[in-house]
């Protein structure tokens, strides 16, 4: 009886042949949620439940020649029906049912204004439209008319009263015209605000352009050259029009969307998807030259495993120098993201003022296994796990948008997927690690800002403050020693889902299921993934960053005033340097032997303590704000001179550091080991015990003066 779309209640009328129980009957009567059928062959009346009857398996209803009839044959709606939905189209179909017959279903008796063969059908619609407005609801006569009539057609099927199908995007207009406008508008999402008609001429020039043959045909250039009256009315229906009298800096992240669609992020395996971002670390610590900077942390969380794979503490320094010029500013540049992922690729080494605890041979890391498939386990690591990403989910900052670092992942075979700008929930386990570090860790280190500024403590910045690489020290100590090893709430075993695990734990459930190959960084991939710079070779050296650098070696005398080869960069040779170390570069000999060349920095001797690029940078910015040139590399190195001379000096009494306090870590319940007495259960006869025969010690020479001879005596 029923079947896809059908809809029973209520289709059975007075009057109506069924058969019920392997009977035929016909229905005389409705009293409330009985019904009366009699009988054809025994002209006997049975009073039963309607829905009852309807619910047993052989009920029909009987058309004139005896035959089951099918209710609503065709079904009105492609989609499942929700609950609400079916609920509200029942409600519909009383009214409907009312005004069609006059009576309700299951009702034998008809309410004042809806009596059958009393009123007409126009009546009954203005008594249901006041029926309606009394209950706050307006609706009109002709309107329920419509209804009716749609649901008559529809074989009184009441669910095409709800149906909202939706409306196709661009109506007949031609798919391909609806993409280049699409297109078009997108190309002016960080433009300053154009009008339509500018969007129809560009639109317009696109279509003949790209479709020079198609529009020969007459009937072809009639669907792609649209009217200005249709383009405007598509460009209303697609909301492109709306998109476009948008502020700038909303179309500019509407813009900024990866194309969808957007799926959250899911792996099986470890490295199948990792999740990378930047956030503040609220820490005030000691910058390099002394002074109170705030800090940046970048890290990396395997989706699978819920681990850290990697973790980068970066200070964050305004620049030096006037407005629009200012030098040496800091933040988290791509270079920091390539050391991030070099992370990835390395065990991360235990310090020995480390807690025992962190060790991987003491967590829950299969650490046998590991150091049989890789010999750098079989030195003293932390416990943290080597995950090579596949995929890394990134936001699109301006460092992870760099061609250096897109390069670096293209060489490292990591596929890039940018997160959608402004949306947290696109780094789920990103954004509920910083949360977790800031509860777990940031708020338990002196320095600590508080969650924002209303709530920053009194004197934070006067001390004691940890140095910079000592934070980046504590926050890997902190992964290895309490975020890898402590339980996860969305960590479940797959083997056993009512046993909560640890990123460690969990990484030893899919370990044996993914395997783990070693994939070390190589030297050629080392030299690749430094800072590039494209120069030219002179007898004075190369140039990089307004330091010339100068090699002995014979292979770099032979490339002088040669040309590399290579169009795209002015045929320039390719070289690399790594801003943390900058007195070495190192040069590729693109000519003839194909390999690095390393160069050093003229002045290097001038400079015997370590310095860093962005050293050199406020160096450069003290120079210049003394009305000294970019390009004197000499007073830049006295200036980073005496930079370090202040640095020599450092912090002052409120700066200096506190007394690191190392983690104590978990607690151990274990039983101390019994000392064993290594003569248990040796019998020793004492009487027997003789003495070990001495050996022969040659005396020592003595040297006596020679005798005096009484003759020769005074």
């Amino acid at each position: 009886m029923s079947g896809p779309g059908a809809f029973t209640p209520g289709q059975v009328r007075l009057g109506d042949r069924v058969l019920w129980q392997g009977v035929t009957h016909q229905v005389v009567a409705f009293r409330g949620s009985d019904v009366v059928l009699l009988a054809e062959e025994t002209s006997t009346p049975v009073e039963v439940l309607y829905a009852a009857m309807v619910s047993t398996p052989d009920f029909a209803v009987l058309d004139g020649e005896g035959s089951p009839v099918v209710l609503n044959p065709m079904p009105v709606l492609d989609v499942p029906v929700s609950k609400a939905e079916r609920k509200k189209a029942k409600r519909w179909h009383r009214h409907m049912k009312e005004l069609d017959t006059g009576l309700l279903p299951g009702s034998s008796r008809a309410r004042p204004g809806y009596e059958p063969g009393e009123t007409t059908l126009a009546q009954r619609y203005a008594c249901k439209s006041r029926e309606f407005a009394a209950t706050g609801v307006e609706i009109s006569a002709k309107t329920l008319e419509s209804m009716r009539l749609k649901w008559k057609r529809a074989g009184e099927n009441p669910l095409v009263l709800i149906e909202r199908r939706p409306r196709e995007v661009g109506h007949r207009t031609d798919s391909r015209v609806i993409e280049i406008m699409r297109e078009v508008v997108m190309d002016h999402g960080r433009g300053s605000g154009v009008d339509i008609q500018t969007i129809w001429e560009e639109v317009l020039d696109v279509v003949q352009d790209r479709f020079k043959e198609e529009l020969e045909d007459p009937q072809e250039a009639q669907r792609l050259l649209l009217k200005r009256a249709t383009f405007y009315r598509r460009m209303e229906d697609t909301g492109l029009a709306e998109y476009l009298a948008a502020p700038t800096k909303r179309r500019a992240q509407q813009a900024s969307k990866p194309l969808p669609p957007y799926r959250p992020s899911h792996a099986l395996r470890p490295g199948e998807v990792v999740q990378i971002d930047t956030s503040p670390l609220k820490v005030r610590a000691l910058g390099d030259n002394a002074e109170v900077i705030s800090a940046e942390l970048t890290s990396a969380i395997d989706v699978a495993s819920r681990s850290n794979c990697a973790v980068m503490v970066v200070p964050v320094v305004t620049g030096e120098g006037s407005p629009g010029k200012r030098i040496g500013g800091r933040a988290t540049r791509a270079y920091d993201l390539v050391l991030l992922l070099a992370q990835c690729f390395a065990p991360l080494a235990w310090r020995p003022h480390w807690d025992p605890l962190a060790l991987a041979a003491n967590s829950a890391l299969p650490y046998e296994d590991l150091r049989d498939a890789d010999e750098r386990f079989a030195r003293a690591v932390a416990a943290r796990p080597v995950i090579h990403p596949r995929t890394v989910i990134i936001d699109q900052g301006s460092p992870y948008l760099s061609e250096h670092f897109k390069y670096v992942c293209e060489m490292l075979d990591i596929t890039i997927e940018y997160a959608r700008k402004d949306t947290p929930t696109d780094k789920p386990l990103k954004e509920r690690f910083f949360r977790t570090m800031g509860s777990r860790f940031s708020q338990h280190v002196v320095g600590w800002t508080g969650k924002g500024f209303a709530h920053r403590g009194l004197g934070v910045d006067k001390g004691p403050l940890y140095p910079i690489n000592t934070l980046q020290d504590l926050a890997e100590q902190w992964v290895a020693l309490d975020y890898q090893q402590r339980p996860h709430k969305g960590l479940r075993s797959p083997f056993t889902p009512g046993l909560v695990l640890s990123p460690n734990e969990m990484y030893a459930q899919l370990m044996p299921m993914a395997g783990y190959r070693p994939r070390p960084i190589t030297a050629a991939e080392a030299h690749e993934m430094l800072i590039p710079a494209w120069v030219k070779i002179s007898d004075k050296g190369i140039t990089i960053e307004n330091r010339t650098y100068q090699s002995t070696d014979r292979r770099m005398r032979l490339l002088i005033e040669q040309r590399s080869g290579i169009n795209e960069h002015n045929d320039r040779f390719k070289a690399r340097y790594n801003p943390y170390h900058p007195e070495v570069a190192y040069l590729f000999d693109h000519l003839y032997t194909q390999e690095w060349i390393e160069v050093e920095f003229i002045h290097r001797n001038l400079l015997d303590d370590q310095w860093t690029q962005d050293l050199w940078e406020r160096g450069t910015a003290a120079v210049v704000d003394s009305g000294g040139r970019k390009d004197d590399q000499l007073a830049i190195v006295k200036a980073v001179q005496a930079l370090r001379r202040s640095l020599r000096q450092g912090p002052g009494r409120a700066g200096k550091a506190a007394p690191m306090v190392p983690f104590q870590g978990l607690e151990l319940s274990a039983e101390p080991e019994p000392v064993m007495d290594p003569y248990a259960g040796v019998a020793i006869d004492v009487e027997a015990v003789t003495a070990y025969p001495a050996l022969p010690i040659a005396g020592r020479e003595i040297h006596r003066p020679p005798a005096i001879d009484d003759a020769d005596a005074p």
